[in-house]
Parts: structure tokens; sequence; C-alpha cells
């Protein structure tokens, strides 16, 4: 998937930070660790999206609970599509494959939209939206 930005001239330093709390997210989910992706997420932000069984709608900390009970899944693969920057706020278009582990089970596929914002402690992702593939 190609990469599409909108950002201001000069802006190479806010892309590379918005990227490095993707990074900490696809590392966290890799390892099946919610203390290495914890990093990249701002304290309130909040987790929606559809799944085999029904919709969610919860805090990040449901997330951070299921990546530690579901454990590495070596074999992910991370595709980024549209990235948008305006100012202080960022999305992100994001698509996993091979997703799996204990909870996931095996060849498990993702889109996901992630809203992200400038802050104080830096580029902070505050909403994970994302369809599972059945």
């Amino acid at each position: 998937m190609a990469t599409q930005t909108a950002i201001r001239a000069g802006a190479t330093s806010e892309q590379d930070a918005v990227m490095t709390a993707m990074q900490s997210y696809i590392h966290g989910v890799r390892l099946g660790s919610s203390t290495v992706m914890r990093a990249g997420f701002h304290e309130a932000a909040m987790i929606f999206g559809y799944y085999p069984g029904g919709v969610m709608n919860h805090p990040i900390q449901v997330l951070f609970d299921w990546i530690d009970k579901n454990g590495p899944s070596p074999d992910l693969k991370a595709e980024f599509g549209d990235i948008q920057l305006h100012e202080s706020i960022a999305s992100v278009q994001l698509e996993l494959k091979n997703l799996s582990g204990a909870l996931a089970g095996t060849d498990v596929q993702m889109s996901d939209i992630f809203l992200l914002l400038r802050t104080d402690e830096g580029w902070k992702i505050t909403q994970k939206a994302f369809h599972w593939y059945q």
C-alpha cells in the first residue's frame, strides 16, 4: 500500500514522531507485551471496533489486557496505508496480517484506523478503531 501524507513543509520530524508512536503499537502486538505499546498511547485512549461476536467500545486497558493474554505474534505483518498530519492531530491507517496467539488463533487480518494527538509528551494514540476479518 502506498503511503500518502498531508503535512506542512518541514514536518518530517512530526511524521517520524507519529511513526514512533505507531511502532510502539506494532512491536507490542508482535511481542505480546502491553508494556511495549503503552508508550504510544494516551492514558485516556479508547478502542472501538468489530470483532467476531460483536462490537467493542472500551478504554484502552482492554486492549492492553488482551495483548498480554494473547502473547507473541511473531509472524505479524504491518502495512501502512493513508497517513494524515494536520498541525496537532493525525490519522493513520494500518493493515495487520498474520496476527496470531493464544486468543487470536492463527492468520488473523485486521484493518485499523488510529487517531493521534500531539501532547506535551509527544504524539499519542487517542483512539484505535478496527475491523477484525473472519
